[in-house]
């Protein structure tokens, strides 16, 4: 599968189990959105985007926003220019890769304390032969054979 695939396919499945009430390390990027979830019901408490702080950072000042645009868009031209266009991404394939790493970790912490070692052993089948794919979908791409 090609890199891209694998990024989606971790996000969603990061965000499904945040969702279904499974701690994970995208809890702290949800509220960063205004998502809060109650993790002992798996309740959505609010999910209010004008109010979180990423929109304040981007739209609560209108010079922000022509600085972003404008000057973001001038810099990232001329990196890109430069310099190979996936170092441009890179920051992005990192942040999932960390993500991904700390929902394994915190899943896999999860049913340890419930005690069954059998879920242990389904979760990392799972998520190693995903990790595994999505190290391989890197090589390949900073490769550049996708």
């Amino acid at each position: 599968m090609k890199l891209w695939n694998y990024i989606i396919l971790l996000v969603t499945m990061m965000i499904f189990l945040e969702f279904v009430g499974i701690p994970t390390g995208l809890s702290a990027t949800l509220e960063n959105f205004g998502i809060s979830i109650n993790p002992a019901t798996a309740n959505l408490i609010t999910a209010d985007l004008e109010s979180s702080n990423f929109f304040d950072r981007i739209f609560g000042n209108t010079g922000v926003l022509i600085i972003l645009l404008g000057g973001g868009a001038i810099i990232v031209g001329l990196f890109a220019k430069s310099y190979d266009t996936s170092l441009v991404i890179l920051p992005l394939i990192v942040l999932i890769g960390t993500l991904f790493a700390s929902t394994f970790w915190t899943i896999i912490k999860y049913t340890q304390a419930l005690g069954q070692s059998w879920m242990t052993a389904l979760i990392a089948t799972i998520f190693v032969p995903l990790g595994i794919g999505f190290i391989w979908s890197c090589v390949e791409f900073f490769r550049g054979v996708d």
